[in-house]
């Protein structure tokens, strides 16, 4: 069975898009080129026409409505977006056929997770840092959007900052999609930060978020794997948490340190860091067990 095609990539966005507009034709083999990609990227321009029940004129029509020049342009497109889709698959079908013991890719994994933290630590800058302190500091409110592997750590920032700063710390991204998270942002201006999460494979409605953040004149603060990730030139500053796993898609290891480093540098920069702290302390007291 094929696996769907899913609005990761530059083919699926543009169907995305013209979807609403499409002739039923068009609308059958966009239906078919977003459930069976792998069969669509592997047939002739007569097949693909065969198998989506339309014509090789519908078929061109559509290719040029999506704003390729011809049915080669849309098939490259289409291995470009499966090559980012299942190179993850393939990387862990490769990692199965090597040689080694369970302890061996338990220990390798491990290793790889340094790396990422050692690479993370090299790529801070101290004027970002200072820079991203300050802002998040003063801040009145900060939003924080972020999905699939990134919403939990979207999630764990949210609960540390929101113990430690003032701020009305507000996760968009949990409260129901993005839809509703545009809603929770509506208000968003100047005075506000947007924190934006995304790991490879990029989420379309993270970077949606970011420029609709970037609309509205708020600070966006993006934590990301590397400098091509394409939150990059959205944002006004960037913390990097690479995000290489041998055997899956990405590993959110690095990314939760440095939101956990984001969380204490700011619990310590507070103005008022030490009566904070005091005060939920003794809030919590009975809750501790001794």
């Amino acid at each position: 069975m094929s696996r769907a095609l899913k609005p990761t990539t530059d083919l699926a966005n543009r169907i995305a898009r013209i979807y609403p507009s499409l002739s039923e034709g068009h609308r059958k083999a966009a239906d078919f080129v977003l459930q069976s990609p792998l069969d669509s990227a592997t047939v002739t321009i007569e097949g693909l026409a065969e198998k989506s029940g339309t014509s090789t004129a519908t078929v061109t029509r559509f290719v040029r409505a999506l704003g390729y020049r011809n049915y080669g342009d849309f098939r490259a497109a289409l291995s470009t977006a499966l090559k980012v889709a299942l190179a993850p698959v393939e990387g862990l079908a490769d990692a199965r056929a090597a040689a080694g013991s369970v302890f061996a890719t338990m220990a390798t994994t491990l290793k790889g997770e340094a790396a990422n933290l050692d690479e993370a630590i090299a790529t801070l800058e101290e004027e970002t840092v200072n820079r991203a302190i300050g802002l998040l500091l003063k801040a009145r409110r900060i939003f924080i959007v972020g999905s699939g592997a990134s919403h939990h750590v979207g999630a764990f920032l949210e609960d540390g900052l929101a113990l430690y700063l003032d701020a009305d710390v507000v996760f968009a991204s949990s409260r129901g999609g993005p839809e509703r998270a545009v809603r929770h942002m509506l208000s968003a201006g100047p005075e506000d930060v947007v924190i934006a999460i995304s790991l490879p494979r990029y989420s379309r409605a993270t970077l949606e978020l970011a420029r609709f953040a970037k609309k509205r004149d708020a600070v966006l603060i993006a934590l990301t794997d590397g400098p091509s990730s394409p939150l990059v030139p959205l944002a006004d500053m960037t913390l990097f948490a690479p995000a290489r796993n041998s055997f899956l898609p990405n590993s959110p290891t690095a990314a939760f340190a440095v939101a956990d480093a984001l969380i204490t540098t700011l619990a310590r920069e507070r103005p008022d860091a030490v009566e904070a702290l005091k005060g939920l302390s003794e809030s919590l007291l009975w809750t501790f067990h001794y």
